[in-house]
């Protein structure tokens, strides 16, 4: 990240207001929850669809903390093709070893 960035905190807060949110409220409410879960058929949706709402507020959260401290993957760069020498055409007569 450059230093002329502005760093953003207020999604960092907004995120991890909402990460402690989901987890005190699965927390807090886990006999609910686990009630709902088991019932079958159509909720057996909620489960995958729990994980993915705390995989993404727990990732944007994550994500943006490294940003805030400035921590940036290391970016590579593309990969250049290696010039390849011009195939030898040598007409000479070699020596040949019989064994």
């Amino acid at each position: 990240m450059h230093a002329n960035k502005k760093k953003p905190y207020g999604k960092l807060v907004a995120y991890g207001i909402g990460s402690c949110a989901l987890y005190t409220a699965v927390y807090m409410l886990q006999d609910v929850i686990m009630a709902n879960f088991a019932r079958g058929g159509i909720y057996t949706a909620l489960p995958i669809a729990t994980v993915f709402l705390f995989s993404w507020i727990h990732g944007t959260f994550a994500g943006t903390l490294w940003q805030v401290l400035g921590i940036d993957a290391v970016k590579k760069a593309p990969a250049q093709a290696t010039a390849q020498a011009p195939a030898r055409k040598d007409t000479r007569p070699r020596a040949a070893v019989n064994a």
